[in-house]
């Protein structure tokens, strides 16, 4: 159970920060993480600038919770779920729609009106060459091979109901969701 630091324990780092490890950008050997390597994934995470300056504002407000989960790791979650949150703000601020439509359709519609492509995401593109080994499987099992985009549009909204749900979901990978959020809003504002 989740319980409020002792006051003289505010700054030190949550316990279970510290059985985390990453590599070295240096030497790419392991080392235990440190406040200094989240707060560089939490810094390589950005909006471009022709992202509406609101939506920019809130989005600091999930970098710097990834940050602060150094001192209380549940804020990794936090910062997924209003990453998500920014998300759909930066969905409706592209559409404007005119009656309150869900989270998943709005996704949809920006899949769907080719605003946001796999390509635009950096985990895809960095990987493209893996492609190539499934060349074959596009043939045998034609219906089966989804756009990265296309499984997006169950998944994002499935992630973002759990957490805003009460789900005790509790996992290190709020970043990877942070910066998920991020390439797409910056394909709905490209400049």
């Amino acid at each position: 159970m989740e319980k409020l630091k002792q006051l003289k324990e505010v700054l030190e780092p949550d316990n279970r920060q510290k059985l985390s490890v990453v590599a070295d950008p240096e030497d790419g050997e392991w080392k235990p993480l440190t406040l200094e390597d989240i707060y560089r994934s939490a810094v390589s995470i950005k909006l471009h600038d022709a992202v509406p300056e609101e939506i920019r504002g809130q989005f600091a407000t999930v970098q710097n919770l990834l940050v602060y989960s150094w001192f209380f790791y549940p804020f990794n979650v936090t910062a997924e779920f209003l990453a998500f949150v920014t998300l759909e703000h930066a969905l409706r601020e592209r559409f404007k729609p005119k009656k309150q439509t869900p989270f998943k359709e709005l996704v949809r519609r920006a899949v769907r009106e080719g605003l946001v492509r796999d390509e635009g995401f950096s985990h895809i593109r960095d990987n493209m060459d893996l492609g190539n080994l499934f060349e074959g499987e596009h043939e045998i099992f034609p219906q089966q091979v989804k756009k990265y985009v296309e499984i997006l549009t169950e998944s994002i909204p499935f992630l973002r109901n759990e957490l805003a749900h009460g789900s005790p979901m509790f996992h290190p990978a709020g970043a990877s969701s942070v910066r998920l959020c991020a390439e797409f809003i910056n394909q709905l504002f490209q400049p």
